[in-house]
């Protein structure tokens, strides 16, 4: 999901047309959306992977396909615990009702149970690494992750990203990135779980798990 091979595949759709970011060698979710287009407008099944008959496609009938340090199609397993709960649409229930999944992801921090009002997106990625098989911050304040894991110097795709806002701090996950910040995936978002874009200067930390 990140390094040369996929540089090199940015900077040829970006050639084509179809990247409009800066290659950085993470694979998120602007390249994707990249390698969807092309796909389409060549014919070819429309995945979003950089397979073989992809890879021709970008660079020629006569170039085998480099084998990438990363798989394309392998996401980190708490980013596939984070995009279930996107696709289940979690948000928080308007009057005296609270969703069970915001309520629940609580019970993975010291607080316990919580209603949805309660800031929760370091709750909902404590359930999200919880539910993946690795030990969380087990916190409820996002300022917890500042110190979990180990840090990297970079954005990659799936990483706990750290930011500071009005009156507290925000955490989420790492999708992609542009000139002007980062799009993230992560609870409390519009009072949701959703994909948000946030600018960089905010973001005090990038975590990866131990």
């Amino acid at each position: 999901m990140s390094g040369p091979e996929v540089v090199r595949v940015q900077q040829r759709l970006q050639e084509l047309g179809f990247f409009s970011g800066t290659p950085r060698g993470n694979f998120g979710e602007k390249t994707e959306a990249a390698v969807r287009a092309f796909q389409e407008a060549n014919g070819l099944a429309v995945d979003g992977v950089v397979g073989p008959e992809t890879w021709r496609a970008l660079f020629g009938q006569g170039e085998e396909q480099a084998q990438p340090s990363h798989d394309f199609g392998l996401l980190p397993p708490w980013l596939i615990e984070a995009l279930k709960d996107l696709g289940k649409g979690v948000e928080e229930v308007p009057g005296p009702q609270h969703h069970p999944d915001i309520v629940e992801a609580f019970r993975h921090t010291s607080l316990g149970a919580q209603p949805d009002e309660t800031p929760w997106c370091s709750a909902i990625l404590c359930a999200w690494m919880e539910r993946a098989g690795i030990r969380s911050s087990r916190s409820a304040a996002a300022a917890s992750w500042r110190t979990w894991g180990r840090e990297v110097d970079n954005g990659q795709l799936g990483c706990v990203v750290v930011m500071s806002r009005t009156g507290g701090n925000h955490v989420a996950l790492y999708l992609d990135e542009d000139d002007a910040g980062v799009y993230c995936l992560g609870g409390n978002q519009g009072n949701r779980v959703s994909i948000r874009h946030f600018s960089w200067d905010p973001i005090t930390n990038f975590r990866w798990p131990s």
